[in-house]
């Protein structure tokens, strides 16, 4: 990582303005590793602002920005007159289609697998063998020649250690370089402020949506989906949490949460669908890119989202809801049974390699 480091430094150093950008829903992974990077840049004199294409809708990561002060940017389009180059944390792809034309891409980092639509970055540190966007951020502060102050490394390792936190999902899904980050930013990272985060109940509306899910629960052999109806898109990230509370709490390998969210201030309206699972044998990411290029997932969790805003003006919303619902569950069965088949295809042809192989051996004595 010393080395990555060293790379990044290089990569972003030639540029004055920075915009650092946060598609999708901004998570605590990807909030920590936008200002970690807002930091490191503030070190080498490169100025820089960060900006989460939508605004938070959970209640424990408002908490988590404004106890920490990070500087974020909601729900606005970047001016690329005022800077001179992006970069995207913890998201599979890195292009940004009104900027691409204008400005190029100062750095890619993530631990998901990388998109089809990814485009070419100055620096690129995609690694799946990590838990978080965060770990590979603090295990390159750790290999930087840059002496940050006491205040500033307080706030970073605290927003990191949150960061890593969150997607191994409490330290359930840790790795070794997971733990190497910890390590580092343990003697750092105010621990007052993370037992304040991770103390937070549940919302009420995350509460209502978990009730109403296990209401709601369709079992196919061992999956179970769960629809949620229409969703304003303030309360989007409890289908998340719900998910997460549902494998906990269900016999089911996979779980999926789906809804529709509506933006009624952007006039807006997609299908999210949350996904997680209790066997790490199971592709996700896989999944969900032969259902949509619009997400992506890792071990354990995933989700993606469907645009549906020609059905804004539907005149009856029962019947648009029962539609997209027996239309996202029967994807999700068929999505089930093609990865289960895939499976045996691979277990067939293994067995028959070793089975043709030995068939040689013998044929040669």
């Amino acid at each position: 990582m010393n080395k990555a480091a060293a790379q990044f430094i290089e990569a972003v150093s030639k540029y004055k303005a920075i915009a650092i950008y946060i598609p999708g829903s901004p998570d605590p992974d990807a909030i920590a590793s936008a200002y970690a990077i807002n930091i490191m840049l503030n070190y080498i004199s490169v100025n820089s602002d960060i900006f989460a294409e939508h605004r938070l809708s959970l209640a424990q990561n408002r908490v988590f920005i404004e106890r920490l002060r990070i500087p974020v940017i909601f729900d606005k389009k970047i001016n690329p007159k005022k800077y001179q180059a992006y970069i995207v944390p913890d998201f599979q792809d890195n292009r940004i289609d009104y900027l691409n034309n204008s400005i190029p891409c100062a750095a890619h980092i993530d631990h998901h697998v990388k998109s089809n639509e990814t485009i070419q970055a100055d620096f690129s540190l995609i690694r799946t063998d990590v838990g978080s966007t965060s770990t590979l951020i603090a295990l390159m502060v750790k290999n930087l020649n840059i002496e940050i102050s006491e205040t500033d490394m307080t706030s970073l390792a605290t927003a990191l250690t949150f960061g890593i936190q969150t997607d191994t999902d409490k330290y359930n899904n840790i790795t070794p370089q997971d733990i190497e980050a910890l390590e580092y930013l343990q003697g750092f990272a105010d621990k007052e402020i993370l037992q304040e985060l991770n103390s937070m109940p549940p919302s009420t509306k995350t509460l209502t949506n978990y009730k109403k899910a296990r209401e709601q629960e369709v079992v196919y052999k061992d999956w179970a989906f769960y629809g949620l109806g229409f969703i304003d898109a303030r309360s989007r990230d409890s289908i998340a949490i719900t998910a997460d509370m549902l494998l906990k709490n269900t016999e089911h390998k996979t779980v999926a949460v789906f809804a529709v969210i509506e933006n009624q201030r952007k006039g807006e309206l997609f299908l999210d669908v949350s996904l997680r699972s209790k066997s790490r044998n199971i592709d996700l990411n896989r999944v969900i890119k032969q259902i949509t290029p619009n997400g992506g997932g890792r071990r354990y969790k995933g989700a993606y989202q469907v645009r549906l805003n020609y059905f804004l003006s539907a005149p009856d919303r029962e019947l648009l809801w029962k539609v997209i619902e027996d239309s996202t569950i029967e994807t999700l069965r068929k999505s089930r049974d093609a990865l289960y088949i895939t499976g045996i295809k691979s277990i067939y042809g293994r067995v028959k390699d070793k089975f043709t192989s030995i068939l040689k051996k013998d044929t040669n004595r």
